[in-house]
């Protein structure tokens, strides 16, 4: 074999080494991308949930307490102690529930960033097979 052919097949190699490594750069570029579009979007979705969370739960807090206060206002005077007592237990009962179902949902495994895991695993499929 010559030196030039030799010179030759190495710089066939290098250049696909190097188109290869460009495309890799911009798949790499692409799926990051993609994840911060996710990330922003699930930053998005969290502060709405948030907000709209507090807003519910100030808005169940005065309806709560006006519930309350009609209640025992309705009730003679010897009864509005026992009447208390009892809205007090179920607003506690009912705050128990609300924090089993929230730890619940929140223990769930759900993965924030499904769309950038499914591409990675397609790029890993596509580069692992042997064409």
């Amino acid at each position: 074999m010559s030196m030039d052919r030799l010179q030759l097949i190495i710089s066939g190699f290098s250049g696909t080494a190097g188109r290869l490594g460009g495309i890799s750069v911009q798949i790499l570029h692409d799926r990051l991308e993609l994840l911060a579009l996710e990330l922003r979007e699930a930053k998005i979705r969290f502060i709405q949930a948030l907000l709209l969370a507090c807003i519910g739960v100030v808005f169940s807090l005065l309806g709560l307490l006006l519930l309350v206060l009609a209640c025992l206002y309705v009730l003679p005077p010897e009864w509005r102690l026992y009447g208390l007592a009892v809205t007090a237990m179920v607003s506690t009962l009912a705050g128990v529930i609300f924090f089993i179902v929230l730890s619940r949902r929140l223990g769930q495994k759900t993965l924030a960033f499904d769309q950038s895991l499914a591409e990675l695993k397609k790029d890993t499929t596509c580069f692992s097979t042997k064409n």
